[in-house]
């Protein structure tokens, strides 16, 4: 029987992906930690084993008998008060579960990157799998963590790990339980929590189209390949962004601009509040504000090409999940 593992399965893209291959009827085995909030694999029928990804031998008693793994797994957080623990689950935790997975002679890995361990091209130009990470002055943990496990990652298919990269952009949609921070830009915009907007942009996907890109990794992507998935066209600047977040959650948009510097300077205060008071997730860190203003535009071309991935465009995912948030009692 052939087994396909999925790390991070109770998370928001983990989760996605385990219902695309339960629907190609597809024997799953999932990780799960002891304390894991299990409602985004509620009624799925998987296999599951505890296991953490900084335990290597529990890594490696997750990894018996499997054929295909998706080492989804990962900690994506904008503000912590640890940072430390960004690369010791990002980083080391990915060459544990590589690790394993080359003793278990897995036969093939989607290793789960994002486009924030690509880098900005200095003539404008947009940003494909082959732009190296170049933002290491702008001081960005979470993004220097997902570069380094990327590494990592290239460094096991070195080794003979028939493996693959995907690198989403920001991922919007229904399951993000938690919520992750693009979740959460959501919310606060709904919340009308971000009362003004500065210089900055991204490319945003919805979480469908992602979890089909990783299934596509598996089936045709290329080993020692990467693709970045997201859709062509959805690249959007704060101020759109949140404009249409709003017009679509019928609330006010931010009116006013404002210059980078003082958006930094607001983002450092209530940072500081966070970090000594209140010990709440702020609104944005400077490293929100200093990674959204690379204005980092990504190509998608080849996934398009390649893989085959869907294109829902920008409104559309916007739409789903403020719809989603909104049955789920978030606001």
């Amino acid at each position: 029987m052939s087994i396909t593992l999925v790390t991070g399965a109770t998370g928001f893209v983990g989760a996605a992906i385990v219902k695309k291959l339960l629907k190609k009827g597809e024997t799953v085995r999932i990780t799960v930690r002891k304390n894991s909030d299990r409602r985004n694999i509620q009624g799925l029928t998987v296999e599951e084993c505890e296991a953490d990804i900084q335990d290597y031998q529990s890594m490696r008693k997750a990894m018996e008998g499997v054929s295909k793994l998706y080492h989804v797994a990962g900690l994506y957080r904008t503000w912590m008060r640890d940072y430390d623990l960004l690369k010791k689950v990002n980083v080391e935790g990915t060459r544990n579960v590589l690790t394993a997975a080359m003793e278990a002679g897995v036969e093939k890995t989607v290793h789960t990157s994002s486009i924030a361990a690509l880098g900005v091209c200095e003539d404008g130009g947009l940003s494909d799998e082959h732009t190296p990470f170049n933002l290491y002055h702008l001081k960005l943990p979470y993004e220097e963590s997902k570069y380094e496990s990327e590494l990592a990652a290239f460094d096991f298919y070195k080794k003979g790990l028939p493996l693959v990269v995907v690198r989403p952009a920001l991922v919007m949609g229904e399951g993000d339980i938690y919520p992750t921070p693009s979740g959460k830009l959501v919310l606060d915009a709904l919340k009308g929590k971000m009362p003004s907007y500065f210089d900055g942009g991204i490319d945003v996907v919805d979480i469908d189209d992602v979890a089909q890109g990783h299934v596509l990794a598996m089936e045709k992507g290329v080993v020692g390949q990467s693709y970045n998935l997201g859709c062509v066209g959805n690249f959007a600047l704060m101020k759109d962004i949140l404009a249409l977040i709003a017009d679509v959650g019928q609330v006010k948009a931010p009116k006013m601009g404002v210059p980078n510097c003082l958006a930094l300077l607001w983002a450092a205060s209530i940072t500081a509040i966070s970090d000594f008071i209140t010990h709440k997730e702020p609104v944005a860190t400077p490293a929100n504000i200093r990674a959204l203003s690379v204005k980092r535009h990504v190509d998608f071309s080849k996934a398009v090409a390649e893989l085959g991935i869907p294109q829902t465009p920008l409104r559309s995912v916007i739409e789903k999940t403020v719809a989603y948030y909104r049955k789920e009692g978030y606001v």
